[in-house]
């Protein structure tokens, strides 16, 4: 009985405002993710995929779904006898019960078939395999190639992924007539139901083998060190994941290969600093060179650049040098160069150094923010 104090549209993520269509994807996805076959002896996954089926099985019906918003359970008003036979399960008609079907679809779609293949043997996907790449700042803003060495299970090739001596010492499984799938039928509230489940004689592979394969011991698959080539795109950033599809291991149950997930880890530049496409620089440069103008170089991404300073340049100043940040990510262009200007005073001055400031100072009428504050002071003696 499920549980009806759980909020299961929680569970499944979804707002309460969400389409049948966004309550199914969102179980599909969640369902394939804490299914029991990809996270074995993890009771974690386990008790999750039982808690997302089951939030599934209320709101993926209309007439459960609509009574739980109501009253909080997927049973009729319990304070009314509701309409049709049995104190209100009249509600079970020809379209009550779809949401089994897409129960059925989500096994079946973990091999890539869907209800008109369940005669075909049950498939599984290959797991996915996790990698972490580092990449030089430089490398992760125009782009590289990098070649990774990975652990893999492949399918075997002396026994073409049969688990069968030369591919050929097996026979039909005689239980489910080489389907890997059989027929349960169950005694319900509501009469006989019959479902689909995996063979238990043939493990869902639809084959009895005779001999097993010495190379692979009857598994079908054999692990592997594998090279891969991966080409980065520019503009690439710290955390982001790519994803190369087919590129994982090789299925048990006859399913098409995992992905190779590839986590991006980028070093920090030295003195750059990334926001998005652009890059940061906070430049500090002596109060002489904000008084008088000057020339800086500065780094960018791939190399450096001369920042002219002009005369009389205010702290805090921000210069944009166009098309000087990141390459957009998979799209023409680049973002800018920021470079924030941050005046430096001297710790120490000499005697001669102090005549010359003094003798700058004289002329307040330089310095309209002093002599405005100065003027408002002088109003309240």
């Amino acid at each position: 009985m499920p549980n009806e104090n759980k909020d299961y549209y929680k569970i499944l993520g979804v707002d309460k405002k969400a389409t049948q269509d966004e309550i199914k994807s969102a179980y599909r996805k969640l369902a394939k993710q804490y299914h029991p076959d990809l996270h074995p002896n993890d009771p974690e996954c386990a008790k999750k995929f039982k808690e997302v089926n089951e939030a599934y099985e209320i709101l993926g019906d209309a007439n459960k779904r609509s009574n739980y918003d109501q009253f909080g359970s997927a049973e009729p008003n319990p304070f009314g006898s509701g309409s049709g036979g049995f104190g209100g399960f009249g509600g079970f008609s020809g379209g009550s019960f779809s949401g089994f079907d897409d129960i059925f679809d989500i096994f079946s779609s973990f091999g890539g078939g869907s209800r008109g293949a369940r005669s075909s043997t049950v498939q599984v996907e290959g797991e996915d395999i996790r990698v972490f790449l580092n990449l030089s700042f430089k490398e992760a803003v125009f782009g590289c190639e990098k070649i990774i060495e990975v652990n893999k299970i492949e399918k075997c090739d002396a026994c073409r992924g049969t688990g069968a001596k030369n591919g050929t010492e097996y026979s039909i499984c005689p239980e489910c007539n080489g389907t890997g799938q059989v027929h349960v039928t169950q005694r319900t509230f509501f009469g006989q139901m019959s479902t689909v489940a995996p063979c238990k004689t043939c493990n869902a592979t639809g084959k009895v083998i005779k001999e097993k394969c010495s190379a692979c011991q009857g598994k079908g698959t054999v692990k592997t060190r594998q090279e891969v080539k991966i080409k980065i795109p520019a503009g690439i950033d710290d955390g982001q994941i790519i994803t190369i599809r087919g590129k994982g291991s090789a299925s048990i149950k006859n399913g098409p290969n995992g992905d190779l997930v590839v986590n991006i880890k980028v070093e920090e530049h030295p003195i750059l600093v990334r926001e998005g496409f652009n890059l940061l620089l906070e430049l500090p440069i002596p109060f002489t060179t904000a008084y008088l103008g000057g020339k800086v170089t500065i780094p960018t991404a791939d190399g450096t650049y001369e920042l002219k300073i002009p005369a009389l340049t205010q702290p805090n100043t921000v210069f944009k040098i166009k098309n000087k940040g990141v390459k957009f990510l998979q799209r023409d262009g680049y973002g800018d160069l920021l470079v924030t200007i941050r005046v430096e005073m001297p710790k120490e001055m000499n005697k001669k150094d102090k005549e010359l400031v003094e003798q700058i100072s004289q002329n307040l009428s330089n310095y309209k923010k002093s002599k405005i504050f100065s003027d408002k002071m002088s109003k309240l003696k």
